[in-house]
């Protein structure tokens, strides 16, 4: 083999090496511009990186099905607690409304209510791959609870559902 082929063939090894770490890198990269725009209050930037209709309607979906659970049992005891639901349903979008913010997304793991955690709260998240086309972010502290990023094209990812434990 000649010395163009061997040098060629060293650079094509070296393009694909360094596309393989970019692409598993990107979520990681991703991490830190929304620890950044979370931080920063940067609604505008939070918006490219968080689907926020889709993180809502998920969270809503799940908060209704914990809330109908709960109901089923107590209409067993109690008739009068398919009116205490529909008090509490229509809590629910407040409720989610809040967790799905800034200051919600800050919150995080951390136990506490929206607006309560400190914003530095974000810099403790850990990144975890699910699968090729799955991450999710979550606090050391609760792991249960998380946001899960969708990877959008090869590089990109958004954050496209929340996740926590209802008790």
């Amino acid at each position: 083999m000649g010395r163009a082929v061997k040098v060629a063939l060293a650079v094509l090894a070296l393009g694909l090496s360094a596309f393989a770490l970019y692409l598993f890198a990107s979520p990681y990269l991703f991490l830190r511009a929304l620890q950044g725009a979370v931080l920063e209050g940067d609604r505008a930037r939070l918006e490219r990186l968080v689907d926020f209709p889709r993180v809502r309607e998920g969270l809503k979906a799940q908060v209704q099905a914990r809330l109908f659970r709960e109901m089923e049992q107590e209409v067993a005891q109690n008739p009068f607690a398919g009116l205490a639901y529909l008090f509490v349903a229509g809590m629910v979008d407040p409720l989610v409304d809040a967790l799905v913010s800034p200051e919600g997304l800050a919150a995080l793991g951390t136990g506490l209510s929206p607006g309560e955690a400190p914003k530095e709260a974000v810099k403790g998240w850990r990144l975890a791959y699910q699968d090729f086309r799955t991450a999710y972010v979550y606090n050391p502290q609760d792991p249960s609870s998380r946001l899960y990023l969708e990877r959008q094209g090869l590089f990109g990812w958004k954050v496209v559902r929340m996740e926590f434990p209802l008790e």
